[in-house]
């Protein structure tokens, strides 16, 4: 099998290679019940310290959780705001978070969004959407277009402006669930006009191609999935993994562009979009071919690529140089699509 185009963003970063040498062997358990156990007895009390180390002082922001229904009333779930004390009103970030559809939390990346928050003067809205499989697809997709309507339907009372911007966004499963959101918004009477129309697209690593379904003419431009050796140790994900994503926890159709994006027929008039690829990532080049597919519809991009570092990298090496130019440069794609909205 012929190399990717893109192959040359896999060679490992020496600085995260190292790191990586001399860590002991371990495989992430792919599944749910064991991976939420490892998440939020492990991971997240490690991220959420981390974070808060780095949190403003109390007074510059309000945190509040709001039980909203979605699924026409099926279930309640909790959708957090953060909103600076300034006078605001404030455009927003419409966050999403990952976890493969089957695990994660707003708690996750909470702290480091308050921060930006305050940083930018946005507001930060987040939903707890339900996870598969207990809730296969398209629950997460409903979920977060309740939560987006929600928003807009809230948006006076929380002191938003969505005229000033009106973002949506994630990494990994949350970005695959912003981009879908991308055209489902952009085709429903209800997201017409100003202020009630996403301004923006920040997709982070994203998740975004059923492997089952991969178009003919783009599997050239398709190969990181294909990585294998050392290579995949080092990207954080494995094949079997996404392959389940899809099949067994999702459960959708291998064509559903509601579950992959990339298949909608058309990315015209679509929200501008900003993207952050990792470089070692099985899914790195269904992002890079979702930013060509939105540049030749005509849709405006920025695309950052970080090489020789794997999915996640951003949560799991803090101390690495590029996750602190990943940091700055998220900070930058959202500057950049708010002075969009206000053009």
């Amino acid at each position: 099998m012929a190399d990717s185009p893109y192959a040359h963003y896999g060679v490992p970063d020496p600085q995260y290679e190292a790191i990586f040498d001399q860590m002991p062997e371990f495989d992430f358990p792919f599944n749910p019940e064991a991976g939420r156990k490892l998440l939020s007895e492990h991971f997240l009390p490690v991220f959420r310290e981390r974070q808060k180390a780095l949190l403003p002082d109390a007074s510059t922001y309000k945190t509040q959780d709001h039980s909203i229904s979605v699924g026409n009333g099926a279930a309640k779930v909790v959708m957090r705001t953060v909103t600076p004390t300034t006078s605001g009103p404030f455009p927003v970030y419409y966050y999403i978070h990952g976890g493969g559809f089957i695990m994660g939390s707003i708690d996750t990346n909470e702290y480091c969004l308050t921060t930006v928050a305050v940083k930018l003067d946005i507001a930060i809205a987040m939903l707890e959407y339900r996870l598969a499989p207990e809730n296969p697809h398209p629950t997460q997709i409903n979920d977060c277009l309740d939560g987006l309507k929600w928003v807009i339907n809230n948006a006076s009372n929380l002191n938003f402006d969505l005229a000033k911007g009106f973002i949506v966004g994630g990494e990994s499963a949350g970005a695959n669930l912003a981009v879908t959101l991308a055209h489902i918004t952009r085709d429903d009477p209800f997201f017409e006009g100003r202020g009630r129309q996403l301004t923006g697209q920040i997709v982070q690593a994203p998740n975004i191609l059923d492997p089952r379904s991969y178009p003919e003419q783009y599997k050239p431009e398709l190969k990181s999935f294909f990585m294998e050796g050392k290579a995949v140790k080092m990207t954080a994900l494995t094949h079997q993994f996404l392959r389940d994503i899809y099949a067994k926890y999702l459960q959708s159709a291998p064509e559903d562009p509601s579950a992959s994006p990339i298949l909608y027929p058309s990315h015209a008039n679509v929200a501008p979009a900003y993207l952050q690829i990792a470089g070692l990532d099985l899914l790195r080049d269904e992002g890079i071919l979702y930013e060509k597919l939105l540049r030749e519809a005509g849709v405006r991009t920025k695309l950052i690529i970080y090489p020789g570092v794997s999915h996640g990298f951003f949560f799991a090496y803090p101390s690495l140089d590029k996750t602190k130019q990943w940091e700055t440069d998220f900070e930058e794609g959202l500057r950049w699509l708010i002075a969009g909205a206000k053009a």
